[in-house]
């Protein structure tokens, strides 16, 4: 008997492998992890990132590890804590518990955050957008500027961190919610425990954001969730006021506690941002100044702003929108980014300035109203994921592998961070902090300018170590060399003085002038970004023996006030000449 070939079964086309890894749904959350290393990879850099908050993050994680058993301990470092906008107690903690150093802890909480996040939005979104859908809004999620900037130019660690825990907060009330009707079952209280922990766990990372965002997913389960939104907003609201408890219990009590502003160079209403700056593709590593000429960068992002305007297309085209539950999340998230944007322009300040609590307005729960693009880009995501679960013919090859490469390559350009090495004997500490938190003097030597034809080197002047040279005589230049710190940015242009005094308080030289002879005012120095100077001391005629001492300091030229230093009336850092 014989079969003709009409009769003979079809045979499939076999897939690609890229076809193959994108039609099984298991691979989706694989690739969300694999596909973050590309933003992950600076980290992997074996010194240190230069950011605005420069080494405070190191100088607390270390002291912290010095006093594991207090349980009062508040970072405190070279910058004061507040409660509502200074990074959490959990990010040290956290770093506490890791067996690595200091340097490599914070890098693992860093990078901890960021795959959670993604790996967090996917598991979020997966029932809702579908696998591809899910994994683009994690992409999108992960690559975003104000994401990118908050890692490698702001170092604001505790926020990132929060940024990368927020998808699994909102997935674990969600999941409380749906389980309404079996709240006795031992699964859904375990369940409730984990959404409490970690809100409780945000809330302890950055609190000021947490108060906001608690706001936003209330309002998000409110209005589409309804009959099940009570659950959700208990949870969440349990764990947020454990966090404000306990931030606050130890803040009370805690020898560390100052009421210093966390940023008295300049004020809230400073920073409101101007609409041309959400869409420039401009990117700077400088702080955050008065004014449209900014130094960072505020962008929301191609791939994010694109894709959603490209949901925005597809969903106005479908026909009775806005009739089920997915269409009023889409509702929703549209006016949630919308308010969010408008809150950081100035028009906006009367509505900061409303009291929150006694003592508190809604500005002080952020440092500066632009970190509220954290919040507007956490919808921009959901809305550019979106945008494949309205279109199924996006999800189809090459085009969603060309989607997902572009939503990359947008950010790519953003990924070189400024490195700087670090010292040994920073890693303990500053030296020295002047003003209100504002400079850190972190290291210092002395040397001495020599004649190289009388010492055996090369022609012409060089220098050596003091303690080399040995003992200062008549008309010798001694030289301090310092290496500062900026904390915060600085306004005024200060001048330095440096007095070489006997043992009997007398000057015998002085140097009085601008930083780097006056090619770098501090008006223009960086917070994190480490200034090498130097000064000359010019020995007299007949200089007393010694010991001697040098005092170093800043002062305002025009009114003649000195910076601050804790533990000298007169606005100086004592320095022992060896």
């Amino acid at each position: 008997m014989s079969t003709s070939q009409n009769d003979q079964p079809a045979v499939s086309k076999p897939l690609s492998p890229i076809s193959a890894i994108f039609q099984s749904s298991t691979a989706y959350p694989i690739l969300a992890a694999i596909l973050c290393l590309f933003a992950l990879a600076p980290l992997f850099y074996p010194g240190t990132i230069q950011t605005h908050t420069g080494f405070v993050p190191l100088w607390n994680s270390t002291d912290l590890r010095t006093n594991p058993g207090n349980w009062r301990w508040l970072p405190h470092i070279a910058i004061g804590f507040d409660p509502l906008r200074s990074e959490g107690l959990w990010p040290y903690y956290l770093a506490r518990m890791l067996p690595f150093e200091p340097v490599v802890a914070i890098k693992v909480v860093v990078g901890l955050g960021w795959l959670l996040g993604s790996l967090g939005m996917f598991c979020w979104l997966k029932k809702w957008l579908g696998p591809p859908g899910a994994l683009l809004a994690a992409l999108v999620y992960t690559y975003l500027p104000h994401q990118l900037a908050t890692v490698y130019v702001r170092g604001a660690w505790g926020e990132a961190f929060f940024m990368g825990l927020l998808p699994w907060a909102v997935l674990a009330s969600e999941s409380v919610g749906e389980r309404a009707s079996q709240l006795n079952r031992p699964s859904t209280i375990l369940l409730s425990v984990l959404a409490v922990f970690l809100w409780l766990i945000l809330g302890l990372s950055q609190l000021g954001l947490t108060l906001w965002v608690f706001i936003f997913v209330a309002l998000l389960w409110g209005l589409t969730q309804r009959r099940q939104a009570l659950w959700p907003v208990l949870a969440s609201s349990l764990g947020v006021i454990l966090a404000v408890v306990t931030t606050l219990s130890i803040f009370a009590v805690s020898p560390y506690a100052s009421s210093t502003p966390l940023s008295p160079a300049a004020t809230f209403s400073d920073h409101f941002l101007y609409p041309f700056q959400l869409f420039s593709a401009a990117w700077g590593f400088g702080s955050s100044r008065p004014g449209w000429n900014d130094g960072m960068s505020f962008q929301l992002g191609l791939a994010a702003t694109g894709l959603t305007f490209l949901t925005l297309f597809l969903w106005q085209r479908r026909p009775a929108a806005s009739s089920n539950g997915p269409d009023r999340r889409l509702i929703f998230l549209s006016g949630a980014a919308i308010v969010s944007v408008l809150l950081q322009f100035g028009f906006t300040q009367p509505l900061w300035s409303l009291p929150l609590f006694p003592g508190y307005t809604l500005a002080s729960t952020l440092t500066y109203p632009w970190q509220l693009l954290g919040l507007t880009g956490f919808c921009l995501a959901v809305l550019a994921g979106a945008s494949v679960w309205l279109d199924e013919q996006l999800t189809r090859l090459p085009l969603y592998s060309s989607i997902v490469i572009l939503v990359i390559l947008s950010s790519y350009p953003y990924l070189l961070p400024q490195f700087i090495p670090i010292e040994p004997e920073i890693r303990r500490g500053p030296q020295a902090i002047l003003g209100a938190d504002q400079v850190a003097l972190l290291t210092h030597s002395f040397t001495v300018e020599i004649n190289g034809n009388t010492a055996g080197l090369e022609r012409g002047p060089a220098t050596i170590s003091l303690a080399t040279h040995g003992s200062l005589q008549a008309g010798e230049v001694v030289r301090l060399d310092v290496t500062w710190q900026a904390l915060q940015t600085i306004t005024e242009d200060w001048k330095v003085f440096v007095h070489l005094v006997d043992a009997n308080g007398q000057v015998l030289a002085q140097f009085d002038g601008q930083p780097a002879e006056g090619d770098y005012p501090t008006s223009h120095w960086i917070p994190g970004e480490l200034i090498k100077d130097s000064y000359p001391l010019l020995m007299p005629a007949a200089p007393p023996p010694g010991p001697y001492r040098v005092f170093v300091g800043f002062y305002n030229e025009a009114t003649g006030t000195r910076l601050p230093v804790p533990g000298d009336s007169e606005g100086r850092v004592m320095l022992n000449v060896h």
